[in-house]
């Protein structure tokens, strides 16, 4: 079985290393996107796609420019590959290179399809409070996402997961997810379905503002931003004139709500919490801006104004 991979991010590069593992299947090339520059030096930094490449000895291709690049489209139809399997690759493959493979153009995408279209499916799971989601592997088309379902594997989200222990247990099981359903096609195993565009939902592109904190949310809401925004963006507010980023929070469904919103409570057990719209989120982890992180107590031990009320 010969396959081109399309990739970028470490997630990828996950995949791509149990390929790697795996006997009867030869990756022929790698296309990722071209090195970016990181740091105050500016170094080149290649993605975790071509590191893993390069450690295999397998040839890399970094195009700056996919449409109407007919060199590259020459490139793909040279080796015959059976598949291509795009994974995190970053930019959209037109329909000529969909056409290329002898046999079908794979995606794999960290949602269950139709739900959670697009751009970051797993953070998007977790904003919603969703008690599973899963790996969808499909047939790519040109509409981004809208391809036919060759297999579903769901898995559980846990109350206390975070985008980052969710992208491990990603990592950890997709490679071999795509390998089971690329040798299941082998032997006319599979029989895709169309997706239901009636239930089919969209997610953008997180941004670092969307980790800014509207204290007229509910606790529970802004909990799931949380989980859905760790590690990256955070989810912040201000405090005296700077960002202080809440690394760990929990929350409490209580009466308290309305008109004393974004007031910080020490509560009887000890806890220091602040009434959202609907509830209390508390904090045991913060971090302001230009400081170290300090667990609440620390941070409050400085910061004697923090706290407004005790009940």
């Amino acid at each position: 079985m010969r396959i081109w991979f399309f990739g970028t991010p470490s997630l990828s590069a996950s995949v791509l290393r149990d390929i790697l593992n795996t006997s009867n299947i030869e990756v022929c090339f790698i296309v990722t996107n071209p090195d970016k520059s990181v740091g105050r030096s500016g170094e080149l930094q290649p993605t975790p796609v071509k590191s893993l490449a390069l450690i295999h000895n397998i040839p890399v291709f970094t195009p700056t420019k996919i449409r109407e690049n007919q060199e590259f489209f020459d490139a793909l139809r040279e080796f015959q590959c059976d598949y291509f399997i795009v994974v995190a690759f970053g930019r959209i493959l037109p329909n000529a290179i969909l056409k290329i493979p002898k046999k079908k153009c794979i995606n794999i995408h960290w949602s269950i399809l139709p739900l959670y279209r697009w751009a970051s499916p797993i953070q998007s799971a977790l904003l919603h409070g969703e008690k599973e989601t899963g790996v969808t592997i499909m047939e790519m088309s040109e509409g981004m996402d809208e391809g036919d379902i060759l297999k579903i594997h769901t898995i559980s989200i846990d109350p206390t997961e975070t985008s980052e222990t969710l992208f491990e247990k990603f990592s950890e099981i997709s490679g071999s997810i795509l390998i089971q359903t690329l040798r299941e096609l082998e032997l006319g195993g599979i029989t895709s379905l169309p997706q239901d565009e009636i239930r089919a939902t969209y997610c953008k592109k997180i941004e670092k503002e969307d980790g800014l904190i509207d204290w007229n949310e509910s606790a529970k809401k802004i909990y799931h931003m949380w989980q859905a925004y760790t590690p990256w963006p955070g989810i912040y507010t201000t405090y005296e004139g700077k960002r202080l980023l809440l690394e760990k929070v929990n929350y409490i469904e209580t009466w308290l709500k309305g008109d004393i919103i974004w007031t910080v409570i020490k509560l009887e057990n000890g806890k220091v919490g602040v009434i959202c719209g609907d509830g209390i989120l508390t904090l045991d982890q913060v971090k302001l801006e230009w400081k170290k992180s300090q667990n609440i107590r620390d941070f409050v031990n400085g910061n004697q104004k923090f706290i407004w009320i005790t009940l």
